[in-house]
This record gives structure tokens, sequence and C-alpha cells, in this order.
């Protein structure tokens, strides 16, 4: 009989229900029929007003006030450092979280959501499950407090930087491990060569061409960016992804460029066009950090969450993998100077390549095997 994997994550942004599926794609090809997965939106489904509307709010409430966002980012991380802080959440939710389990029975749970860590090992806890329970941290180079709890059975952490947090956070040292960063199998099983992958998309061959993304919801200043890159970056022609962003791209589509420009929505074929690419523009998200630097593609970050992303863009351009420019004019003369300094993209794309870790999906995947495996023994 398959035994039952739990996925605690939310869709605030993308990056939790895709590394949800990056894990399930890599179990799946390890272990084959042998494992029946669910994954369980906790804000949606087991948080109290106003935090279940956090999935359909979250994208409007960072592009129109990211400062109150940050700051609340900023409040939290350090309240639920302490005890009281989160013994009283855990207190508050914990009917919430008993019914879960109730109703969404697991031989393993796995969270990829910082927010439920701790109410949710301690509702687990509380009942004296034995189940194991797993922390995958899909964060990146400074996760918020809330990632760490040592009830948790392993925490599995993305980079150097995170593991370092978890032990000033008082982690048990044998419960923190490096795995590398959560990213899909797919982008690790891309082979094709620049010139295919532009040949497939339609693109020109011999042009420097630059990706601007903004996500999956197409958040920023993409309009402006996008204008700014064709007013004054003559060697260059852009890709411009608008996501779920309907209004955007129509506002794109009406524009009469300079310079040939490529408008497209959502697409599920982001590696494809990571390898067609020459350099990526976009917020400084750990997956997108993580699919850039396994297709080799260097990136200039035009933004980052204060707190919880600020941490990212400053580990990506200690590495050289990538420079950060805020700013819509800010981007377009940081373009300008990579694509017109002889071997500066040759030198980031090399340094890019350095931070894939191809096989940490896959070390994920084993560390959730081997606790189902002792869990049953």
């Amino acid at each position: 009989m398959a035994k039952r994997v739990l996925f605690l994550m939310s869709d605030t942004g993308g990056g939790h229900r895709a590394a949800c599926r990056a894990i399930t794609a890599a179990l799946d090809e390890k272990y084959p029929n042998q494992l029946q997965y669910e994954l369980v939106d906790m804000f949606r489904d087991f948080a109290p007003f106003p935090l279940n509307t956090l999935p359909k709010t979250y994208g409007i409430w960072y592009n129109n006030h990211p400062a109150s966002y940050e700051a609340q980012f900023w409040l939290t991380d350090r309240v639920f450092r302490k005890g009281l802080g989160h013994r009283v959440y855990s207190k508050v939710v914990f009917p919430k979280i008993k019914y879960l389990y109730q109703r969404h029975p697991a031989d393993i749970v796995v969270c990829v959501h910082g927010a439920f860590v701790r109410p949710s090992v301690d509702a687990l806890r509380k009942q004296k499950r034995q189940i194991p329970f797993l922390t995958v941290i899909t964060d990146y180079a400074k996760p918020s407090s809330l990632w760490y709890d040592n009830r948790a059975d392993k925490t599995l952490v993305p980079v150097p930087p995170a593991l370092t947090r978890g032990l000033e956070l008082g982690i048990d040292a044998s419960k923190l491990i490096l795995t590398g960063p959560v990213m899909h199998p797919r982008f690790s099983k891309m082979h094709l060569t620049q010139a295919a992958a532009r040949a497939k998309l339609g693109w020109d061959q011999d042009a420097k061409i630059v990706i601007l993304a903004g996500g999956g919801d197409g958040m920023g200043p993409m309009l402006e960016t996008a204008k700014a890159i064709d007013a004054s970056v003559a060697n260059a022609q852009l890709v411009v992804l608008a996501g779920k962003n309907v209004a955007l791209k129509e506002s794109l589509e009406t524009i009469q460029w300079r310079k040939k420009t490529i408008i497209y929505g959502f697409t599920t074929d982001f590696d494809l066009f990571l390898r067609a690419a020459d350099v990526l523009i976009s917020k400084a998200g750990p997956a997108t950090i993580v699919e850039a630097a396994a297709l080799g593609t260097p990136m200039i970050l035009n933004g980052a969450i204060k707190y919880q992303e600020s941490p990212n863009a400053e580990y990506v351009v200690q590495q050289g993998a990538g420079l950060y420019a805020e700013g819509a004019q800010k981007v377009a003369a940081t373009l300008e100077q990579v694509l017109s300094t002889p071997g500066k993209l040759e030198a980031m794309q090399a340094a890019v390549q350095k931070l894939a870790e191809p096989e940490a999906v896959y070390r994920i995947a084993e560390h959730i095997w081997t606790s189902l495996q002792d869990a049953h023994k």
C-alpha cells in the first residue's frame, strides 16, 4: 500500500506549490508507484480570518503596500524567535491544525511554508502522533526564524548561510541537513543548446536576449523597466513574461517598441526560456535564483522583499552570479554595462553555474523516503 505524504504549503506566491511539485517529481522518479501525495493550503483552509484570505490577497498586498509587508516580515521574525510568541500563536491555531491531521491522515508530514512549521509540529507532538515531520526550507539565504523548530525530525536547508542561521537559533546540529535548494528535476534535464532552445521558441539566434520576469503574478515595475530598456540599451532584445497579470500584458502589447520585443503571459516553459536567454531580470525570489543558476543564466535582480529576499540578492552578488539594481533606469544602465563590458557576461555565466545544485531535490527526496522507512520499521 502506498505511503501518504502530506505537504503543508500555501499559494502565497507560486514558490511553495512549485516546491511540492518538484519534490513529488523527484520522489516519483526515485520511488515509482510507492507514494501518494496531498497538498494542503494551510492559510486558505486552516488559518483564521483574515489570514485565510492571503492566497488571494498576497500579490495585491505586496504590489500596493510593500513597506507594510516588509514590516510584518521583520516583526514576525523577531516576535517568534522567542518562546512566548510562537506558543501563543500555536495555541490559537491548535484546534484547526488538530482537525487538519484528522481530516488528512498521513504517514509523513513535509512542511514547505515557514508560517506553519511551529504550529503544525506543535499540534502533531501534543497529540502524540508518531509521524515524521520534515521541514524543507524554500526560502534561501536567510530564512525567517519561523522555519526553525527542534521538534521537527529534520530541517533541510538550501545554502550554508541558512544552516548557520539554524545553529544560531539553537537548532540541534544533527537535525539540520544541508541538501541544497528545491528545484524541479526538469531544470537539470534541460539538455537543449541555447541555439536549439531559440529555434524552438522562434527567437533570433544572433541577438543578446534578455528576459524580464515578475514571477507568476507579474509583480513589480515591469512596464517602466521594459520601457527603459527599450529606450536606452542598444544591444538587446527583450522578452517580457507578464505571468498571470492580464492588465500588464495588455498594456505591454499596446506599446510601439523601438526594438524587437516579445510579450508572453503565464508560461510553464521557464526552463526553455532560461536556456534560450543571455540574462534574466527578476526580483530575488529563491525559486527564480535557483532555476536561473541551473540553466547558467546570469541575473540582474531588480527588487527584493526587504528582510525576506534582500539576503538572497546579497548572496547572489557576493558569489558573482548577478548584480542588483533597483529602479527602471538603474536596471537599464546595469544591463547596458553587462552587455557592453568585454568578458563581463561570460564571468557572470561561469559564476552562476557554481550556484547550481541539480542533485539537491533528489537528496531531499531521499530524506523523505528514509524518514518514512525508519518510522515504519
